[in-house]
């Protein structure tokens, strides 16, 4: 079979779309990628992101000249990207009459609605899924898709929902994703591309962690699965699909080496690489040491990783350190021991975060300042609340930078189904399908969390401005006129003390709009996007 793979994704490496690639390649499969980054999706052009139809006439006749001759079309999607999901997949429908899968995580956590407007939805991992679909389809079997575990399918006008399946424990299994550009096609300046290596190289350079360090990076995943299950996550939805089952697996260092000596020697214009794994530092201490030691000895270049606090231990960091670590980036999310238990992250909590973050400390004069995310905006949080988090930013040691988003309840998490309950969730296309993470209601405590992003803000002045005399003062009615000049000022304030990372990142927006050739493209960092899933 000939299948097209599709995904709207800013980001290009779409991990969990080229492992399936990759899969259905070593079966002897035909498979086409072809990547359509969607900026809307991340809200950089807003006056397209309140439109439904995200691509130009010309482009989607493009994509379906492409996809014309395969006998199956796979689109990955989360829930920013529906509206253009859907827009190819209409097309694809009522011009060519071609069957489409949907995968990833919006189309698992709403199979049901998702399966309104695609034939056929995958359910987590979708490796094995998608090749089984192929043979099926293939060989005429459209009456035997009942034993595809994790497919929900049409049959008429019912919806099937098979069995869940079980998770792949060996993941040394599946062949390293594919990165090559046979048949690899994406969105340039209005235009779909056959992928070059000057096309490439030029996606990799602006890729989000990339250019915050001014390199050419390749990301990529040394295992899939979280040990946490915090209730803002889709690993929340996923430890619950996959329950009785070891949730969080590696590869073996061999196979990712590998995976990169191959990468290095096609591309040799990459210098940089991002692991994107929920718990990188989640391997065993033996396995962490072997890995740093091969990676030092034979690929070299520096790297970027995610940790939690908690697993983070002194030893692990030492020897990631050594073997490249350029930065990391860590979940603090709250400082409040009450939001903390609704994001059931109590095990995490201001001591682990602070002991973490001194570690991490330890090594700075040979790493750039960490990334801290921090969630905010919640309807659960009172001013007290909020306060703890700012008090929590200012006894960080320094230097950092905060990442902050606003939160959004996303369908399948574990906080979407508490804040449905009651009643936060009036109309999930405005509040979740269209909203953005960088969205932010105007108030004082966020002033200073934004204030606060570079890391170079006085903790002392900080303290200060969240005593709660002050608080009370500047929060009242009474001197909302006063407050609202103070706020200009921190404004003004704020712009004089802006890192050089951040203009470098702003100054790319003009560049994102001229490789999608969408126009009104914002100037802001979109949230890194990385997944094990279809």
């Amino acid at each position: 079979m000939k299948v097209s793979l599709i995904s709207p994704y800013p980001d290009i490496t779409n991990y969990g779309l080229r492992s399936i690639s990759a899969t259905l390649r070593q079966a002897g499969h035909q498979t086409q990628v072809i990547c359509m980054p969607d900026f809307a999706g991340d809200g950089e052009s807003v006056h397209v992101r309140m439109s439904e139809e995200r691509y130009s006439p010309q482009v989607i006749d493009e994509m379906l000249e492409l996809v014309k001759d395969s006998q199956l079309v796979g689109i990955t999607l989360m829930t920013h990207y529906y509206d253009s999901s859907r827009q190819l997949t209409k097309a694809i429908q009522e011009k060519l009459g071609i069957p489409v899968v949907w995968g990833g995580f919006h189309p698992s956590v709403r199979p049901d609605e998702c399966a309104k407007q695609a034939e056929y939805v995958a359910i987590g991992d979708a490796e094995d899924l998608m090749l089984e679909l192929c043979e099926k389809l293939e060989n005429g079997d459209k009456n035997k898709l009942h034993s595809i575990k994790s497919l929900v399918w049409r049959k008429g006008q019912d919806v099937i929902r098979n069995a869940p399946g079980s998770l792949e424990q060996e993941l040394d299994r599946y062949p390293a994703p594919d990165f090559s550009r046979d048949d690899h096609h994406i969105l340039f300046e209005g235009q779909i591309l056959p992928v070059t290596k000057d096309l490439l190289r030029r996606y990799l350079h602006n890729g989000t962690v990339s250019r915050m360090f001014g390199r050419t990076g390749y990301q990529t995943m040394t295992g899939r699965g979280c040990p946490h299950a915090c209730t803002y996550c889709g690993n929340s939805f996923y430890r619950d699909l996959y329950k009785r089952q070891r949730y969080v697996r590696f590869r073996s260092t061999a196979h990712v080496i590998g995976e990169l000596e191959d990468i290095k020697r096609e591309y040799p214009f990459i210098n940089f690489v991002w692991f994107s794994d929920d718990s990188f530092f989640g391997r065993p201490l033996p396995d962490l040491l072997d890995f740093a030691h091969q990676y030092k000895t034979k690929i070299g270049d520096p790297f970027y990783l995610l940790g939690s606090p908690g697993t983070i231990t002194e030893e692990k960091y030492e020897a990631l350190v050594d073997a490249g670590l350029m930065s990391i980036q860590m979940g603090v999310e709250h400082g409040s021991k009450r939001m903390q238990k609704i994001f059931k992250r109590s095990t995490m909590g201001n001591d682990k975060i602070i002991k973490s973050a001194e570690i991490i400390t330890k090594f700075a004069d040979r790493t750039a300042p960490p990334q801290y995310d921090i969630i905010y905006d919640l309807a659960y949080e009172t001013i007290e609340d909020k306060l703890d988090t700012l008090r929590l930013i200012s006894d960080l040691p320094k230097p950092y930078r905060l990442q902050v988003f606003s939160v959004i309840y996303y369908p399948g998490t574990s906080l979407h189904t508490l804040a449905a309950r009651d009643g936060l969730v009036n109309d999930e296309k405005a509040e979740i399908y269209d909203r953005m993470f960088f969205e932010r209601h105007d108030s004082y405590t966020n002033t200073l969390l934004f204030l606060a992003r570079s890391g170079r803000f006085p903790h002392p002045l900080l303290k200060l401005l969240i005593d709660r005399r002050v608080v009370d003062v500047m929060t009242s009615d009474y001197m909302a006129p006063a407050g609202n000049v103070a706020k200009a000022a921190i404004h003004s304030l704020r712009q004089a003390l802006r890192s050089p990372a951040v203009e470098r990142a702003k100054a790319m927006g003009t560049y994102k709009a001229r490789l999608t050739g969408m126009t009104g493209a914002d100037a802001g960092a979109a949230a890194p996007v990385a997944g094990a899933t279809f």
